[in-house]
């Protein structure tokens, strides 16, 4: 089955004024499964058909938007900016980061944007998110990897050295990960590059909230290590399931750091929101 939002883009019916979080899901949500949730895994399954993507943007996509309504306040710091976004899915998320925020002079994300990772393993989906950057963003780099965070390796995680780097993390640290994955030594590994890191992590709500615990273990982590201390320095060795190689020194300072729970009106669902800005030397 051809994907509905590929086509439009390619025939000049979604543009990048036209193309927001809201028109993506008002316009292209679908019901083609009578138990859409347990079509999708509740949420959380691999997709393999744009059936699925349409699905989800009915069931899950006002979710999705409304975790970001009520993120933090902070200026964009201007200058060369990758966005990274871990577990893209169809490109929701990115979507809510480049309509939401804005910078405080009078440029636009057009003039400080010059690549976008998305990271993704279902490759429909990945196919949908690319279609969307390349959209908004025609003078980016847009770079694929089709992979589980779990199964990232050195050469996916060979970032640009831009001045501003963006990581979005949205309902993909709720997700149990594999026991041989060390969340912390990934999170040391991609903020390793010289600059100014935005950590963002959105969750929706959980039935159990163990399902969060990475994301609690994250933000105590950041803020033993990299609030208050005293010494900064850090060795950071950049590898994951590759041999080590020589670390190298660098000095990391959490500027701002902040978790918060939040409700939304229309039907009192909870969100879990972390955000972390890390200044790496």
């Amino acid at each position: 089955m051809t994907d509905k939002v590929i086509e439009a883009i390619n025939s000049g019916t979604l543009t990048a004024d036209n193309l927001t979080h809201e028109t993506l899901r008002e316009k292209y949500k679908r019901q083609p499964y009578e138990y859409g949730p347990e079509a999708l895994s509740r949420g959380r399954g691999i997709f393999d058909d744009t059936d699925q993507l349409d699905q989800y943007l009915y069931s899950y996509g006002k979710m999705g938007n409304e975790q970001w309504e009520k993120q933090f306040e902070f200026s964009m710091i201007d200058g060369d900016t990758t966005i990274i976004d871990y577990g893209c899915g169809q490109g929701l998320s990115f979507l809510n980061l480049v309509c939401r925020w804005s910078h405080d002079d009078d440029k636009t994300w057009q003039d400080y944007l010059k690549s976008v990772i998305l990271i993704e393993p279902s490759q429909i989906a990945l196919n949908r998110a690319q279609a969307i950057a390349q959209l908004k963003f025609p003078d980016a780099t847009i770079r694929t990897i089709h992979k589980k965070l779990e199964e990232l390796d050195n050469d996916d995680l060979s970032f640009d050295a831009n001045k501003v780097t963006i990581h979005i993390f949205s309902q993909i640290l709720d997700i149990t990960l594999t026991d041989n994955f060390n969340l912390l030594e990934f999170f040391e590994t991609i903020t390793s590059t010289i600059g100014t890191h935005y950590i963002h992590v959105v969750s929706h709500e959980v039935d159990d909230m163990n399902d969060q615990q990475n994301i609690l273990k994250l933000y105590k982590y950041i803020v033993n290590k990299h609030v208050h201390v005293d010494d900064p320095t850090d060795e950071i060795c950049l590898v994951l399931k590759t041999d080590p190689k020589e670390p190298r020194k660098v000095r990391k300072i959490a500027t701002h750091m902040a978790l918060n729970t939040f409700n939304t009106q229309r039907n009192n669902k909870s969100y879990t929101a972390m955000f972390a800005c890390i200044t790496t030397y």
